[in-house]
């Protein structure tokens, strides 16, 4: 009889963990503000979505953590087609309003360039940094399929 109690909560566990979202807050972030713009361009450049969500948020929660998973992938699907690059080099942080910092990262795709910035923030819970804010209007090139497309 225990036995039978014993796996009839475990599977009740397992219904109830699968019919609401997970708290994937667990290893989320980064240590310093510019580990998660490495870890950010670093997991964009190798398409694992999964990796940029973990450093992607704000300083409440992992975007993840906030957003449906369809629209989280779209987000992130866009900023990988941005941030797609052979080269990266980070300037200097600097502080920025509100206990955000920001950093550059110079990207190379190619013959393309681009400067991008970034606003990361500080998880209050966590004390671990995330990717609050990404600019990528400099990196529109990098998403276009071809350079010698003709316009009209």
């Amino acid at each position: 009889m225990r036995r039978g109690t014993l796996v009839m909560g475990l599977a009740l566990l397992v219904l109830a963990t699968g019919c609401r979202r997970a708290n994937t807050t667990v290893g989320a972030g980064a240590r310093t503000p510019q580990q998660a713009v490495v870890q950010f361009l670093d997991a964009a450049r190798a398409q694992d979505m999964d990796q940029m969500s973990a450093v992607w948020g704000n300083a409440v929660s992992p975007t993840r953590d906030r957003v449906e998973r369809q629209e989280l992938e779209r987000r992130l699907l866009i900023m990988m087609c941005h941030l797609k690059h052979d080269e990266s080099r980070l300037a200097p942080a600097q502080m920025g309003e509100a206990g955000r910092v920001l950093v550059r990262a110079d990207l190379k795709q190619g013959t393309k360039e681009a400067s991008i910035p970034f606003t990361l923030v500080k998880n209050a819970q966590s004390d671990m940094w995330f990717v609050e804010d990404v600019d990528l209007r400099a990196s529109r090139d990098f998403c276009s399929a071809s350079n010698t497309t003709s316009r009209p």
